[in-house]
């Protein structure tokens, strides 16, 4: 049961954090733009491969540290959050689409995070543009390269962060990269040891920091 197995990880993870120290950040932004890229896009390759093994007490706590460091939550409110998210992809590698699931609940994760954050963004707007790149990504057959798939996730991170959707293409690019990658490492059996882990990581590192770069520059 999703509700049980959730509950189980999230025991877990909060004895674990009990003892952490807050997630590392860069200073003088507010919290939306403070996000390490280094920490975040290593943690998030994790995320990827929690995914697809479909371990899902694993992915819980894995997006528990993408969220708590991405977004400066404290951590009641990154548990709560990464519960939504969470439970938005399992929903979504159950049944995509199907019947508003997955968006419904990354609109409670955006509306739930916006104003700790400080975000401008229109809530419903991020949920839907969120899970339109999960559906290019899903149907990667119907585009002949990533384009598309940069392009969906440069105007969800525009939406989000509000900013120009092409100062974000370049996170977008290398983030649709790494997911080239991991359509790899899926396609040859998901070997743990595989070195295409370390290169997605990479990728993602380069993403998350031209999105750093991005948002740093004035709107």
């Amino acid at each position: 049961m999703i509700g049980g197995t959730i509950l189980g990880a999230l025991v877990v993870a909060l004895v674990g954090y009990s003892i952490a120290t807050a997630p590392a950040s860069l200073p003088g932004r507010s919290p939306l733009y403070a996000f390490n890229p280094d920490d975040v896009g290593r943690t998030e390759q994790k995320a990827w491969a929690a995914y697809y093994y479909r371990q899902w007490p694993q992915l819980f706590d894995l997006m528990l540290r993408v969220i708590r460091s991405a977004f400066g939550l404290s951590l009641p409110q990154a548990v709560y959050a990464s519960y939504l998210n969470t439970q938005a992809q399992i929903v979504w590698a159950r049944q995509g689409a199907q019947d508003g699931l997955a968006e419904a609940y990354m609109l409670t994760f955006y509306e739930y995070i916006r104003e700790p954050v400080g975000g401008q963004y229109d809530s419903h707007k991020a949920a839907e543009l969120e899970v339109k790149w999960w559906a290019v990504h899903r149907n990667r057959d119907q585009y002949p390269d990533h384009s598309a798939l940069a392009q969906a996730l440069a105007a969800t991170y525009a939406e989000v962060y509000q900013m120009p959707a092409e100062r974000m293409l370049p996170a977008g690019e290398a983030r649709a990269a790494a997911m080239d990658l991991s359509d790899q490492w899926i396609r040859e059996g998901k070997d743990p040891n595989s070195p295409l882990l370390s290169q997605i990581a990479d990728l993602l590192v380069q993403s998350y920091r031209s999105l750093s770069d991005a948002v740093a520059q004035p709107s």
